[in-house]
């Protein structure tokens, strides 16, 4: 997948990164290590229609934490080539939507900072190889 968003950020802008999540320190924590990186906006999951909210907001990546969130928003991430970030807690691990389904970047699990190198990488690089 493409990062999308390079050339919108020539004038200066920040990458929206839109969360729709369960767990309030997860908000935190990706917020955090986010915070001179991206404008973080967070929403509750279970709020309903997440493609229309996605629409309507066009982020440059989107971040969940529920397997149903995910799904409601690979339509999105596929047709505007944005990252889509599903982290499983419970199973620590950070799963990235990729043309051909879904994938594990290397890394540390579900932690902030492995989270922070893949949305940057996404967002701003080539995608990187997950070294």
């Amino acid at each position: 997948m493409m990062p999308r968003v390079r050339d919108r950020f020539s004038s200066g802008s920040t990458a929206l990164v839109i969360m729709i999540c369960a767990t309030p320190l997860l908000r935190e924590a990706v917020a955090d290590a986010l915070k001179e990186i991206a404008e973080v906006r967070s929403f509750p999951a279970g709020g309903g229609d997440t493609d229309g909210l996605l629409h309507w907001l066009d982020p440059d990546a989107v971040v969940v934490d529920r397997s149903d969130e995910a799904e409601a928003a690979s339509a999105f991430a596929r047709e505007t080539h944005a990252p889509l970030l599903h982290i499983s807690l419970t199973e620590r691990k950070l799963r990235l939507l990729q043309n051909n389904g879904w994938i594990e970047p290397a890394g540390d699990g579900a932690s902030a900072e492995h989270l922070r190198n893949v949305l940057v990488g996404m967002i701003y690089g080539r995608g990187g190889n997950g070294r």
